[in-house]
């Protein structure tokens, strides 16, 4: 037990390294990638930046070359290219300052807004001369033209796009490093990620191994198990061989002793009942009273003894001659037992309520004994000033209460209650009942061997049932019975005989 849980941590445990070595590299990948994808966002835009201020750049040089032409030669064919460029020049501010607001650096926007504002003022500049010279006032527009003041706004244009650029050139060279070293770290991720797996593949070969090695040697240790097991199964086996042989012997034994019960026993004891009855009407007048007393008590010994020869015979042959389980009507075997029992009933003035029963499969002459014996107790064991009342129900029994009472599973259960109202019992006295020979009561009180209850156990119990008692002193006795409706006989059902009192 200890190997086996040492091995199923140390399967757990490295599972749980695989899955922690594996989330890391996971997550490191995705954080790799994230970066890489925002360096590269930035390297983008730094280009985006270095591309749109490059070409408004131009498109200004242009401008103004277009207009030195023009005034300088009053050739409207320098205009084409001049007004060519005008018409992209709006594009390209829009793209400038577009870019300005995608810049991470606060100091760069501010250039680059600076920048587009003096495009604009130097474009303003270029285009008020050119239209003063379309208006023939080229004197105004020379003016202007050689003035100092579009000299200064070109120079401070170009000195901010050279700082613009170089700015953009250092960031551009700065992500163009931090992708490298993100590519590099790539790299040794991936390497220590393919060494991390390699040795969680070795280490997972080597506890494989010392897997295999342990059910081996455990594969080893359960065949000397079993084979010690078997041989200890041999010596059972041949133990229960002889306690088969035995047991054969002692059926042989209780079949002799059945047959002498019912016939060398209760042969002497029907001469010592028949001469004590000669005795006791034929010669009253020559035996006196003292010797009147012993006869009485004499027979009355030997009538008791042939009644427990009977009972006991009854008893043994439960098992040892019961007939062939059949489809019994269990309103037939009780309706047959009333009237048998009318006499007493008319007697005790006994009022028996009985529920429709079912048909189920069954031994029917010890179904009539089981409920003979468990209404003559509910008459014989009654209130002396008070009518019995008895009463017969029958219910099926759920799965639940099967697993409660442990009742074989498979079949269909159903459970008999004879319940009367008579002087009862104390509970722990329960199982004590159903034991042979066991009474509660003094014979003076009740007739009776105290086997009767003996024999319905034993009949429920051939029949794979159970049956229980419940009661209080004063209020009543209840029996309940759980027997199968599609049961077969635990004994042997080959064996023929019907379970009768002895005769």
């Amino acid at each position: 037990m200890k190997r086996l849980i040492r091995t199923a941590s140390s399967w757990v445990l490295m599972i749980a390294l695989i899955v922690v070595v594996i989330t890391a590299n996971s997550i490191y990948t995705i954080h790799t990638l994230d970066e890489l994808a925002a360096v590269e966002a930035r390297i983008f835009t730094t280009n985006k930046v270095i591309d749109s201020v490059n070409a408004l750049h131009v498109a200004v040089l242009r401008t103004e070359s277009g207009q030195r032409g023009f005034l300088l030669s009053d050739n409207p064919a320098y205009l084409e290219d001049y007004e060519k460029t005008l018409n992209q020049v709006n594009k390209l501010l829009a793209d400038v300052e577009a870019n300005a607001i995608k810049s991470d650096f606060e100091a760069q926007s501010q250039r680059i807004e600076e920048l587009v504002k003096l495009a604009k003022q130097k474009l303003n500049e270029l285009i008020e001369t050119v239209e003063l010279a379309r208006a023939d006032k080229h004197a105004k527009a020379l003016s202007i033209f050689n003035s100092q003041v579009g000299l200064a706004l070109y120079d401070r244009f170009e000195t901010l796009f050279n700082q613009i650029a170089e700015e953009e050139r250092r960031l551009q060279q700065l992500h163009v490093a931090t992708l490298v070293k993100l590519r590099i770290d790539s790299v040794n991720n991936l390497i220590i990620s393919s060494v991390t797996t390699g040795l969680l593949i070795v280490g997972m070969f080597f506890l494989l191994r010392i897997n295999i090695r342990e059910t081996i040697k455990h594969r080893r240790e359960l065949q000397h198990h079993n084979m010690v097991l078997e041989s200890r199964v041999e010596e059972r086996t041949s133990e229960l061989k002889v306690y088969s042989e035995e047991l054969a012997r002692s059926n042989r034994e209780l079949k002799d002793f059945a047959f002498v019960a019912s016939h060398d026993l209760q042969e002497p004891l029907r001469k010592i009942r028949a001469f004590g009855n000669r005795l006791s009407t034929g010669y009253q007048d020559v035996i006196d009273e003292r010797g009147q007393d012993f006869l009485n008590r004499m027979l009355n010994a030997a009538e008791r003894m042939s009644m427990l020869i009977s009972d006991l015979l009854a008893f043994s042959r439960v098992t040892t001659r019961g007939k062939d389980f059949t489809d019994t009507d269990l309103n037939e075997v009780v309706s047959a037992i009333l009237e048998d029992l009318e006499i007493p009933i008319e007697e005790t003035q006994a009022h028996i309520v009985v529920e429709p029963l079912p048909v189920m499969k069954a031994d029917a002459s010890q179904m009539s004994q089981l409920f003979l014996n468990l209404f003559s107790n509910a008459l014989k064991f009654k209130h002396t000033e008070v009518p019995p009342e008895i009463t017969l129900r029958c219910e099926h029994v759920n799965s639940h209460e099967q697993e409660i009472h442990q009742l074989l599973p498979g079949l269909a259960w159903v459970k008999l209650t004879v319940q009367d109202n008579g002087i009862g019992f104390e509970q722990t006295f329960a199982e004590k009942i159903f034991a042979p020979f066991q009474r509660l009561h003094g014979r003076s009180e009740y007739k009776g061997t105290g086997i009767g209850l003996a024999v319905c156990r034993r009949i429920v119990e051939r029949h794979n049932g159970l049956i229980t008692a419940f009661s209080e002193p004063g209020k009543g006795a209840r029996f309940d019975m759980y027997l199968p409706l599609d049961g077969q006989p635990f004994d042997n059902a080959r064996q023929q005989g019907v379970t009768q009192d002895a005769t």
